[in-house]
């Protein structure tokens, strides 16, 4: 009996050293699950009130498959989270899984550092419990208003319009609620300014919601300023303010308005008439008036003149020390033909010209006339060669 105990026993240990034994040893299935940061951090950083995704990876390590995989955790009190994926049917052997545990922390939350749990279990297998701290701060709800404009100078004449494209950036909450702002200018003594939406020109605004945002200016406004066409303002530099205020919090830009110089000078006979008459060899007078339909004054304006040869053409006054914006003078003029001048139509032209602008040339008829004793003189010749050209012929007709 003894003998047949011993010699099982050699005949168990060589089944278990053999192949076939190995084989019945491998047989067992082995189970394991890990799960670890998918950065590899067990810490992270989320805001009061807000969600936070903490990324974790599930890998099957074990050789056979576990089924009915679920997401586990304990969380700090009235946290809340939710899993994607939250449940797996099977997890096969050697695969792994990215997990997202989206956490969201109660408002009020004091800052701090709390610890959220998470594990997986299966039917098979499951993880050891990882801990992740999170360190919970409150964002400081700072309101900052700023406003600035797309071109700061604008140049025109005096009576345009001088439009201004103005942009507000508001910080405030993030995702919060838009403000309201009062927009308020000041001005230049009897200039107007309205502001409109940039694609309504025919509303007139005088405050604007402003929605908060961090990054970029936005919420683009016309602001439109008007100079008095009467009296007209001297051409330079002329500044405007925009204030934008709601409550404690504004803010300002300065803007300008260059009012460039239009300068138009003119001459024209007084009275509008182009043509005139003259004795010849006498002074013949005629007016002229020389203007400024411009917007500042032209200074040192001279005459020339283009004239028939051998006249003369004097104008009092010679020369025009300056003419004001929408000004005007009288300037005489004395047309002298000479004495020995044909009857007839005759033209002159006359041009004015200053340091800043020089006048269209202007064009004048003038009918000459011939003295009555030279009329006379005209037909006393005519009858003396009548009275011969008579005698001439009673002569020669006798003959």
């Amino acid at each position: 009996m003894q003998k047949l105990r011993i010699i099982c026993l050699v005949l168990v240990s060589l089944l278990a050293m053999s192949p076939v034994g190995a084989v019945f040893a491998q047989e067992e299935p082995q189970y394991a699950l890990t799960l670890k940061p998918a950065d590899g951090v067990y810490s992270t950083i989320m805001l009061a009130g807000r969600e936070k995704d903490i990324r974790v990876d599930l890998e099957n390590i074990g050789d056979e498959a576990v089924t009915k995989v679920e997401v586990k955790s304990e969380l700090p009190d009235g946290w809340t989270v939710n899993y994607d994926p939250a449940r797996m049917p099977t997890l096969e052997a050697f695969d792994s899984e990215r997990i997202y545990a989206s956490v969201t922390s109660p408002e009020g939350t004091v800052p701090g550092d709390y610890f959220v749990t998470l594990w997986v279990e299966s039917d098979q297998a499951s993880t050891e419990k990882i801990e992740i701290r999170v360190t919970v701060k409150v964002l400081e709800r700072v309101e900052t208003i700023a406003v600035r404009a797309v071109h700061p100078a604008v140049e025109a004449i005096a009576g345009s319009d001088f439009v201004f494209e103005v942009e507000f950036k508001y910080t405030g909450e993030i995702l919060g609620d838009s403000k309201p702002f009062d927009l308020k200018t000041t001005v230049p003594q009897g200039w107007e300014v309205y502001m409109t939406p940039q694609f309504e020109k025919e509303k007139h605004i005088s405050a604007i919601d402003i929605k908060p945002g961090t990054v970029a200016f936005s919420d683009k406004t016309r602001l439109v300023a008007k100079a008095p066409f009467w009296p007209l303002p001297e051409p330079g530099d002329y500044k405007i303010i925009l204030d934008v205020v709601s409550g404690d919090l504004e803010a300002s830009v300065e803007l300008k308005a260059v009012i460039t110089a239009v300068y138009n000078l003119i001459l024209i006979p007084s009275g509008e008439r182009y043509d005139t008459k003259a004795k010849a060899g006498r002074d013949n007078f005629f007016s002229l008036e020389v203007g400024n339909l411009g917007t500042a004054p032209i200074d040192k304006v001279n005459f020339s003149s283009d004239k028939p040869e051998g006249w003369s053409i004097e104008l009092t006054p010679d020369q025009v020390d300056s003419v004001e914006a929408l000004g005007s003078q009288t300037v005489e003029i004395n047309i002298k033909p000479p004495p020995e001048t044909i009857a007839g139509d005759y033209i002159i032209s006359l041009r004015a010209s200053g340091v800043q602008a020089i006048s269209q040339k202007v064009n004048i008829r003038v009918t000459v006339e011939t003295p009555t004793v030279w009329g006379w003189v005209g037909v006393a010749i005519i009858a003396i060669v009548v009275m011969g050209l008579v005698v001439i012929f009673m002569r020669f007709s006798r003959r």
